[in-house]
């Protein structure tokens, strides 16, 4: 029986070769399961760049499905007023994909990722009912996270954990009430306790870095398509949601939306099939061109189809 087909996502700021690392590697490992593979780009690169990203976009010609928003929002909470605007909202990251795939999953990926194994084979055998999978959770900023914290707050003396998010559930007054006693205890959470009031006030839970980490996941399309927008009320997977000064990370508002319907998610560790590198390519200069000289050396030695295929259309990738 031949696998199941899948589309794929990544949105790209800059990273030409670890783009192209990333996208080789799925290929590799994957390659049977996908058809095709939506490449988003960001209207702005690095300032670091000696390489433009597009090269990876040509070199699967047919098979990528390229996408340069009218809008850049940046790291900016998305404007949910504009949603009726098609331009503003395919703006959002990954929205062009889950409006267009005709696919019941969308593997969602960074594209500063490695690929080490079949994690596309792995997450479609272990999704079962659940709307998405992935490593669940921001939790080295959860104070849920920490189980003196949790106890300190009458809550146990486990701590939460992605395995079983769902069983630590806070209401408003426990959830803040969490944060507040990391502070006391000088553990580090971002700030959204100022403004917790805004946008949990109706139940703490799913809390607020309870999300799937976009670098790898697999979502649901078909089974989440209807209760997002623009079909459903509920935030778009790649949407900011302002929440004091800064913003809720990426899945963050989809999320709890979806398990506010009573939908589930899947948390499975990532880490037997993926490494992911840091590295912005804004301000963390260092960082950043150490993992883009590293993804290089990668491709050099381990894709040289597709380096000689860079030198001859002369992109200037491996000059």
């Amino acid at each position: 029986m031949l696998p199941q087909k899948i589309d794929v996502a990544l949105n790209i700021f800059a990273k030409p070769y670890q783009t192209s690392l990333s996208v080789l590697s799925l290929l590799k490992f994957c390659d049977a399961y996908i058809d095709r593979i939506h490449l988003q780009f960001e209207p702005s690169g690095s300032m670091f760049d000696t390489a433009l990203p597009y090269a990876i976009a040509d070199y699967l010609g047919e098979r990528a499905v390229i996408t340069q928003p009218e809008h850049w929002l940046k790291l900016e909470a998305a404007d949910a007023s504009r949603y009726d605007d098609l331009s503003y909202r395919m703006s959002v990251r990954y929205q062009h994909a889950f409006e267009n795939t005709d696919k019941k999953y969308l593997f969602i990926m960074h594209n500063d990722v490695l690929i080490k194994g079949d994690v596309i084979g792995k997450m479609l055998g272990d999704i079962g009912d659940a709307f998405v999978i992935g490593q669940l959770g921001q939790c080295w900023n959860c104070p849920a996270a920490h189980a003196e914290v949790c106890a300190d707050c009458g809550m146990g003396e486990q701590g939460c954990h992605p395995d079983r998010y769902q069983e630590l559930q806070p209401d408003f007054e426990q959830l803040c009430s969490l944060y507040k006693a990391a502070g006391k205890r000088g553990i580090f959470v971002r700030p959204y306790l100022e403004q917790l009031h805004v946008n949990y006030s109706d139940g703490g839970w799913p809390l607020p870095e309870c999300r799937v980490n976009e670098w790898a996941a697999l979502v649901d399309v078909e089974r989440t398509r209807p209760y997002v927008i623009p079909h459903g009320s509920i935030a778009p997977f790649g949407a900011f949601e302002q929440c004091g000064k800064i913003c809720l990370d990426t899945s963050v508002a989809w999320f709890r939306g979806l398990h506010r319907l009573g939908l589930r998610a899947k948390n499975m560790d990532i880490a037997p099939y993926v490494t992911h590198w840091i590295g912005t390519g804004k301000m963390t200069s260092y960082k950043y061109l150490k993992a883009e000289a590293n993804a290089r050396q990668i491709l050099q030695k381990h894709f040289p189809d597709y380096v000689k295929w860079c030198l001859e259309q002369d992109n200037k990738m491996f000059v």
